[in-house]
């Protein structure tokens, strides 16, 4: 990392940004809901894919659009239901990771870092977190009814 000299490493902000990761990790494997993460992140890709691949408009223009409109609308019923359920789990495992980035992006923008530099640091330290929750549940709190 080609860090200045003068600038100093935010360790305070990038252990708050790891544990919050950290227990993101953990609740997900632990509430088994790793999937979900996984399905939005594959929705996601097709969402950014779709503008670029031509066989995915042809394929949206195969099927009805009445059945695309049911389809999404009840996708985002079924969101907005599960959230209004568990919002205060969910409220906290959001705002908590989106606190910890601003102040670890902020802590390392202030140590002289660039921008590529803090987003390079960032994300192979929240990837470390999910990992090290995803562990800690699996071996250390791993449960028996499994």
């Amino acid at each position: 990392m080609n860090v200045k000299s003068n600038s100093r490493i935010p360790w305070l902000s990038l252990v708050i940004f790891w544990l919050a990761y950290a227990l993101l990790g953990w609740y997900l494997s632990a509430h088994d809901i790793i999937w979900l993460v996984g399905a939005l992140v594959a929705l996601a890709s097709l969402s950014v894919a779709w503008k670029s691949n031509p066989l995915l408009k042809q394929l949206l223009a195969l099927s009805s659009q009445g059945l695309v409109v049911v389809v999404i609308a009840s996708v985002i019923v079924s969101i907005l239901i599960t959230l209004a359920i568990t919002w205060n789990t969910a409220f906290n495992l959001i705002v908590i990771p989106c606190v910890a980035t601003a102040l670890a992006q902020v802590e390392s923008r202030f140590a002289g870092w660039s921008k590529p530099q803090a987003f390079l640091l960032l994300t192979f330290v929240a990837g470390f977190g999910l990992i090290f929750g995803e562990i800690i549940d699996l071996t250390i709190l791993s449960h028996n009814a499994r």
